[in-house]
């Protein structure tokens, strides 16, 4: 089946903006972000946008990549363009990130001192939100060699994944190390390396059935969902991330991931004009948003008193921003492998 799979330009063009939304505060805060009430927290319409509905962001763009480099077979080629793609703005957007925020200060305060630095500064991307390219590189090799494998084998190590991402949790729990369930680790998205591709392989079969493993992915999502705000909420998580619960170390949301693509899957989805130029510019947006939250949050708080009022209008300006800029550093500036 040959066609342009039109609903990933919508999945783009909201996930994009969710990222922005996330990152402002937009979602609310519950007792989960509290490190001395989270044991009272029960959950929230906020714990529902934010969880379930804004993280989904990464582990949506992250599957989008891999699925769409899976409909192509495997090729070195093809694998070091990719590659070379995601190194560039790897390289690129955490050195002018930190650059922008601190200077040449900011650099040197990331050299690392030990071989564990090394480590956790590349797959944090000198502590930025870029971590996303590092896990993103690493699951394009990852999912490069699952494509060619037996299927048989596809789907026993697609399941033996599902079983260790449910696991970590409770294995960080139980050994006090963070870095098994941080919100940076590859390790949160190689099960859905391996989904994407088995999705992109079979991806007439599930448009077939897509009713079918809509309802399974639902099911399972809800009942993950359950398992890890009973079993997954503790104390050892808010430290790295500001909450109790890991972000993305969540089975739950691999199939949250998985129902949405299979409706979006749907070949009678067509993008508008609007969706088509967000989805074109969602790279952008992912990348400018950090350089413009702090300056537009102090601009609007100067015109805007209330919080609520105040925070609506910054998000929708940084989004705006971001689109405007993004379309004038590639005119003028940058090359497109950079900003688009």
């Amino acid at each position: 089946m040959n066609y342009r799979i039109e609903g990933i330009d919508y999945l783009r063009a909201m996930m994009s903006v969710f990222v922005v939304i996330w990152h402002m505060g937009g979602g609310g805060r519950s007792l989960i972000f509290s490190q001395d009430a989270y044991l009272q927290h029960v959950f929230t319409v906020s714990d529902f946008i934010n969880f379930h509905l804004l993280l989904l962001a990464v582990p949506v763009f992250i599957f989008a990549s891999i699925f769409l480099y899976s409909l192509k077979p495997a090729s070195s080629t093809g694998f070091k363009k990719q590659f070379t793609r995601i190194f560039l703005l790897l390289s690129f957007w955490p050195i002018a990130l930190i650059l922008y925020r601190n200077g040449y200060q900011g650099l040197a305060a990331i050299v690392p001192s030990s071989p564990s630095d090394v480590v956790y500064i590349i797959l944090r991307a000198g502590k930025t939100i870029y971590y996303f390219f590092t896990s993103l590189i690493i699951c394009l090799f990852i999912a490069h060699l699952f494509m060619q494998i037996n299927r048989k084998l596809q789907i026993s190590l697609f399941l033996i994944s599902i079983v260790l991402l449910a696991a970590l949790p409770q294995l960080t729990k139980m050994t006090g190390f963070y870095p098994l369930s941080a919100y940076w680790s590859p390790l949160n998205f190689i099960p859905l390396s391996f989904a994407a591709v088995l999705c992109a392989q079979n991806r007439e079969s599930i448009i077939k059935n897509r009713t079918v493993v809509l309802l399974l992915s639902l099911v399972l999502c809800v009942l993950f969902s359950i398992f890890e705000w009973n079993y997954s909420v503790d104390q050892i998580f808010i430290p790295g991330q500001g909450y109790a619960i890991p972000a993305y170390t969540r089975t739950s949301l691999l199939f949250a991931v998985m129902a949405v693509f299979t409706v979006m899957l749907d070949p009678r989805i067509k993008a508008n004009s609007i969706i088509k130029y967000m989805a074109q510019y969602s790279l952008a947006l992912y990348c400018l948003h950090p350089f413009l939250i702090s300056p537009v949050k102090r601009m609007v708080s100067l015109v805007f008193h209330d919080s609520a009022i105040a925070l609506s209008v910054s998000i929708i300006f940084v989004v705006i921003s971001s689109y405007f800029i993004a379309m004038l550093l590639q005119k003028y500036y940058l090359r497109e492998r950079v900003i688009m």
